[in-house]
């Protein structure tokens, strides 16, 4: 910790009826670990919360800081741990998450769901360059975004819109009342599909989605991290989260090859990336196994 010592090791069970929390039972909904896509909570949770210098943490807005997983509470009190002289809270992503979670997303699940599925009509792998103009670029886009869309499409039953080139400019510009949104007309079924499958999703999954939805500009990458972590899901597109990272990043990445890398700024953004995207898919997984059968 900041004193030099391992001051918050002290990970502790919480009862639950000893939780400070709105008195809601949407609230509770909201915070109740389940699958995604699914609305039934197969077990009450366990919560635990951590203690530094033997006083309970909190969050930001004063509510006692608890998780439903005894692992995820030694992940923060070893983020504690790795605090030195001074606090820096960008080293301490698991510590985020949850307080968002506890802060934000578990009251107003509404903002984060509406948030998430913005990312669809605008989705960064919607938006592939003209084979004809630029034929590197599209067959980088072709190796990292394929399996994502054969994915999504077997999962949500309807294949996502896709547009090349100038093209996409032409069709994600508003039309009057005819377009009033910015972005691809996806089919309907897909749009329904994410809707409902984003309704479902529990205050933890939520935020994770919307960390992994901010860093990839793409609402199917965070689809495809979280929807293939449950065991009836077919295998995740991406091996690995590097992988995930990757298609977050082919333009991007397209462009450092031809005119090189900026330190300070394109690595810099390369370390964040892998960061939010490591923490938000372990963070979701780490709740799911330790309240799933």
């Amino acid at each position: 910790g900041v004193d030099g010592t391992q001051s918050a090791t002290g990970v502790h069970h919480i009862p639950e009826n000893s939780m400070e929390s709105p008195d809601t039972s949407h609230f509770k909904w909201m915070l109740s670990p389940r699958c995604p896509g699914k609305t039934d909570v197969s077990s009450t949770p366990s919560w635990y919360g951590v203690t530094l210098d033997g006083r309970s943490l909190s969050t930001p807005m004063g509510q006692q800081l608890a998780v439903p997983s005894k692992s995820l509470a030694y992940m923060i009190a070893a983020e504690w741990d790795a605090q030195t002289t001074q606090l820096q809270p960008t080293n301490m992503p698991f510590m985020t998450l949850a307080c968002t979670v506890l802060d934000q997303a578990a009251l107003h699940p509404d903002v984060y769901q509406d948030e998430a599925l913005k990312y669809l009509p605008t989705d960064t792998t919607c938006f592939w360059a003209d084979p004809t103009e630029d034929r590197l670029l599209y067959r980088k886009q072709e190796q990292a975004w394929k399996k994502i869309h054969e994915f999504c499409t077997e999962r949500l039953g309807a294949s996502p819109s896709c547009a090349m080139g100038m093209e996409g400019l032409l069709m994600s510009r508003k039309r009057g009342t005819a377009k009033p949104y910015v972005g691809l007309p996806h089919p309907a079924e897909l749009v329904e599909a994410a809707t409902t499958w984003t309704e479902s999703l529990d205050a933890w999954q939520l935020v994770a989605l919307s960390s992994i939805n901010s860093q990839a500009k793409s609402f199917l990458v965070g689809y495809a991290m979280l929807e293939s972590q449950h065991k009836d899901a077919p295998p995740c597109p991406f091996p690995d989260i590097e992988q995930a990272m990757e298609a977050s990043r082919v333009e991007e990445e397209f462009q450092i090859s031809i005119w090189g890398l900026v330190e300070g700024g394109h690595d810099y953004d390369r370390l964040n990336c892998s960061i939010q995207l490591h923490a938000a898919n372990l963070f979701a997984k780490t709740i799911l196994l330790d309240n799933t059968p």
